[in-house]
C-alpha cells in the first residue's frame, strides 16, 4: 500500500508520520481486496486539527475526515470510519447484507 501524508498550514514531524503510518497499516486486514494507496491531508488551523483519508480499494474509493483539538485523536476517530465503511463494503461484496426484522 502506498501512503500519501500531505500537512496544511504545518509541517508534521517525523513522529506523527510515522504515527499515520502505522495506523494506517493496521486497516489492511479489514480489505477483503489490497488496499492500493492511502492519501492523508493533516490540516492545523485555529486549534483545531483535522485528518482527511482517502483510501483507493479496487474499484472503490472510501473518504472519511475528522477534526478535534490534537491530530492524534482525529487520526483514531478517522480510521475508525474508514474502517466502518470497509466493513460495509466487505459484506456488501460478499453478499453479507444484513436485513432488519
Amino acid at each position: 500500500m502506498t501512503i500519501e501524508i500531505t500537512s496544511r498550514h504545518f509541517s508534521a514531524s517525523e513522529q506523527l508520520q510515522e504515527l499515520v503510518k502505522n495506523k494506517l497499516q493496521k486497516i489492511e486486514k479489514y480489505s477483503p481486496s489490497p488496499i492500493v494507496k492511502c492519501s492523508v491531508v493533516l490540516t492545523q488551523d485555529n486549534g483545531n486539527e483535522s485528518v482527511e483519508i482517502k483510501t483507493h480499494i479496487k474499484n472503490h474509493e472510501i473518504f472519511a475526515q475528522d477534526t478535534t483539538e490534537v491530530f492524534e485523536k482525529s487520526l483514531t476517530n478517522t480510521i475508525n470510519k474508514v474502517v466502518t465503511q470497509i466493513k460495509k463494503y466487505h459484506d456488501k461484496a460478499t453478499g453479507k447484507v444484513k436485513t432488519h426484522q
